[in-house]
């Protein structure tokens, strides 16, 4: 990231400022109770990507794309994107303990800085492998992203269940 991107993130005291806005909403699921855990239950998530969060994804990944840090649209990283899926995955539905083992991901519209999206994942078998299917829309019109996961739960999310601890 090149100085004068830096200076624009930069407060007058020096400090970086954060520009970021979640919002949770769960349908008919008990987070971190994967007891529960049925075909049908979803998970919607809303985020609003900000150019700083472009510049520090770039910064992570060496991703220095023009597409991505200076056209004057700065279009979102395809993988930022599926990372925030990721989390909610991890973290929300079907939660802590469970590993992507598969992915099938598509970008059928660009994201750009300044849209607000919203993450749904939704569940749709429960076997050994639990199969969901996600998808990202900006603004509440644009469909960024979608796809499907296969999904394991770790050891220890598996014993905990079977003791119930």
């Amino acid at each position: 990231m090149s100085l004068q991107m830096s200076s624009k993130l930069l407060g007058s005291c020096g400090r970086l400022k954060k520009y970021y806005c979640t919002k949770i909403s769960i349908g008919s699921i008990v987070v971190g109770n994967l007891k529960n855990l049925k075909v049908g239950n979803r998970v919607r998530v809303s985020k609003l990507i900000t150019e700083y969060e472009i510049l520090k994804f770039a910064d992570l990944t060496l991703d220095y794309n023009p597409i991505h840090i200076t056209s004057q649209k700065k279009i979102v990283h395809g993988a930022y994107l599926n990372g925030l899926v990721s989390g909610v995955i991890g973290t929300k539905l079907p939660g802590a303990g469970t590993i992507v083992v598969e992915q099938l991901l598509r970008f059928p519209n660009p994201c750009y800085a300044g849209d607000t999206i919203e993450i749904t994942v939704e569940v749709v078998s429960i076997r050994k492998i639990i199969k969901c299917k996600y998808k990202c829309v900006a603004n509440m019109e644009r469909l960024v992203l979608e796809g499907e996961a296969k999904l394991i739960l770790g050891e220890s999310t598996i014993q905990k269940i079977g003791t119930g601890k």
